[in-house]
């Protein structure tokens, strides 16, 4: 994404140019939705979201001071949303993180990630699902870790991002991501899903 050009969109639309911020939410929100999905796993209340978040922004869009922060401050105002509805909804559900290393767990998000790339009808059918129970493991783990891994993994935030969006230091979002994960892979081991049978994934700073 050509950020220098989202923050010349930015600060036309902190001068009243809705034009401007239109085409700054259309190349936002497709992102912004697949971030809100898998924060509240529910297709129809992910689209309401995104369009009151993007309202939200709209209405406070001059009160962002760096036009080049636009995309951690939408999902900053997106998360608070999805927190607030995730509350009123159920129960946070814990899971008990796993003793194993943090660079095999990586590797179930990015074969996840790789469903939308091109592939056979095999290959596309177990891609799809396994993002599906890598989607129902999600869920399970604690809020602040499911949304750590989330805005990584899926979003490519860094850690100090992560850290702006969340309102905690970069070292507790690291600690979230680290134990979630691990959390993570012992979920994943249930549904019998092995890491040997994915490719490695990388991990973000």
């Amino acid at each position: 994404m050509d950020t220098a050009f989202d923050a010349e969109l930015v600060v036309q639309s902190q001068r009243g140019d809705l034009e401007a911020f239109n085409k700054l939410a259309a190349r936002c929100s497709d992102s912004l939705y697949r971030f809100v999905r898998r924060m509240l796993g529910n297709p129809e209340d992910a689209r309401d979201l995104c369009q009151e978040a993007l309202l939200k922004a709209y209405l406070n869009v001059r009160r962002l001071r760096d036009p080049d922060k636009f995309r951690p401050w939408l999902h900053h105002i997106a998360l608070n949303l999805c927190r607030d509805r995730h509350r009123s909804a159920r129960s946070r559900v814990k899971t008990e993180p796993f003793e194993e290393g943090q660079q095999t767990e990586t590797r179930w998000i990015e074969a996840a990630n790789s469903a939308a790339r091109p592939a056979a009808p095999d290959a596309a059918m177990e891609r799809t699902e396994l993002g599906e129970i890598l989607g129902r493991a999600l869920e399970r783990l604690p809020w602040e870790q499911r949304t750590a891994i989330v805005l990584r993994e899926y979003q490519g935030f860094t850690a100090p991002e992560i850290a702006e969006i969340t309102g905690v230091p970069a070292a507790t979002v690291r600690t979230r991501i680290f134990y979630g994960l691990r959390a993570l892979r012992r979920t994943m081991s249930e549904f019998g899903i092995a890491p040997d049978s994915l490719r490695p994934g990388g991990v973000r700073s």
